[in-house]
């Protein structure tokens, strides 16, 4: 249940950041176009979602630290105890593939090329 409201406050937040809305409520209008967003099951709609629930400052780009968090968080609320342990090295290994120029960040067509070649290639 807590994993669950968590989760529910963490999609409010990220919902919230993308339609610029401040405080812990929302209109009738909002809450549409956050309906919206969380019932469209394209491919596009659920990455930005997710990216959105990433990317915490707004700027369009992940960073290790904001792919860190995320990962201990997941592990946290899955009762994941080693990989939470190991979100660092796991942080570092994803951004490693996602950020080849070492820019520092990545970018939401990163992860959509990413995610889109990964049903072509075999995994070991």
């Amino acid at each position: 249940m807590n994993q669950s409201k968590e989760f529910a406050i963490e999609l409010f937040q990220a919902l919230a950041r993308r339609l610029n809305v401040k405080g812990d409520s929302v209109n009738k209008a909002q809450l549409k176009q956050f309906w919206d967003q969380i019932s469209d099951e394209s491919f596009d709609s659920r990455l930005q979602t997710f990216f959105d629930m990433v990317e915490k400052d707004t700027d369009e780009r992940i960073t290790k630290e904001e792919v860190r968090e995320s990962i201990s968080l997941s592990a946290s609320a899955n009762k994941l105890s080693t990989i939470q342990k190991q979100a660092k090295e796991y942080a570092a290994l994803i951004m490693e593939e996602l950020d080849p120029d070492n820019v520092g960040y990545i970018m939401i067509y990163n992860l959509k090329i990413l995610l889109l070649q990964v049903p072509n290639q075999s995994v070991n």
